[in-house]
């Protein structure tokens, strides 16, 4: 498949709103910004946000089992009353 036809693809697949969110310790830290470009190339409307920038530290992957998952939970609750109607 080439470049331009993936990026049909996602563009015409994707039609529901789209956070990615991204933690300090996660082993996809490195490259979840690859993933938003990727979207943001295809036209792909969406939501990078990484943790550390609205306050929220520490957390690895799994952020749901860590100690502070209600915070996680109240940013995501937030972004979900703004971005789904």
């Amino acid at each position: 498949m080439t470049a331009h036809r993936a990026f049909h693809c996602v563009r015409h697949s994707w039609r529901v709103p789209i956070l990615i969110v991204v933690s300090e310790a996660s082993y996809h830290a490195p490259y979840d910004h690859c993933t938003s470009k990727f979207l943001t190339d295809a036209g792909v409307k969406h939501t990078f946000t990484r943790l550390p920038t609205v306050g929220i530290h520490g957390n690895g992957h799994m952020m749901m089992l860590e100690k502070n998952n209600l915070q996680i939970a109240a940013l995501l609750r937030q972004w979900i009353d703004k971005a789904v109607r």
